[in-house]
């Protein structure tokens, strides 16, 4: 699906992100998570944008191995080889990008410098024609994670429309807890 007009990742981007030094403790970076109420900081260090920490990180890093968040820190389980995109380049590169790279953040870099962090969030308020792309994205990803048994993911709920954190495959649809609610309600 092509877009009429030459949107671009500055246009869609959230230019206020959140960053934390790579010596901080996990604890840190949770409680700042919380506060702010978003799912992944960018770890800078002497003011390079150098890696990212995301929920999942934590989750599957620190909570699932039972490892005290207070004492291990940032560098340790973040992901270091931060995939960057720079600002001038078309939303709809950005969101085949993403797919591409099995990912839903990009950080934003001009000239090394951080101007902002882009979502899938961000690409389906701003281009919601570009849901096909990171919905397919979500069929894929669906497809491995539950051969896996591993957790649902994000997207577009294919009956109510609305973009969330989770999804459920139900009859070959993925779908939202309330609308998955419904469904079930409905075949019983």
């Amino acid at each position: 699906m092509e877009m009429g007009t030459n949107v671009t990742v500055n246009d869609a981007m959230t230019s206020s992100v959140i960053t934390i030094n790579p010596e901080n403790s996990v604890a840190d970076a949770a409680f700042i998570m919380a506060q702010n109420e978003v799912g992944c900081l960018i770890v800078k260090s002497n003011g390079e944008p150098e890696g990212i920490i995301t929920e999942s990180d934590i989750i599957n890093k620190v909570v699932a191995k039972d490892i005290m968040a207070s004492t291990i820190t940032v560098d340790e389980i973040m992901t270091k080889n931060l995939i960057k995109i720079d600002p001038g380049r078309e939303l709809n590169e950005a969101a085949r990008f993403m797919s591409k790279m099995n990912i839903r953040r990009l950080a934003v870099v001009k000239d090394g410098i951080l101007r902002g962090i882009l979502t899938a969030k961000d690409i389906m308020a701003v281009s919601p024609e570009l849901t096909e792309i990171l919905v397919e994205n979500a069929r894929m990803e669906n497809q491995i994670d539950y051969n896996n048994n591993e957790s649902p993911v994000p997207g577009v709920c294919e009956t109510c429309g609305n973009f969330m954190d989770y999804l459920d495959e139900i009859d070959g649809k993925f779908v939202c807890e309330e609308c998955k609610e419904e469904l079930e309600g409905d075949l019983t």
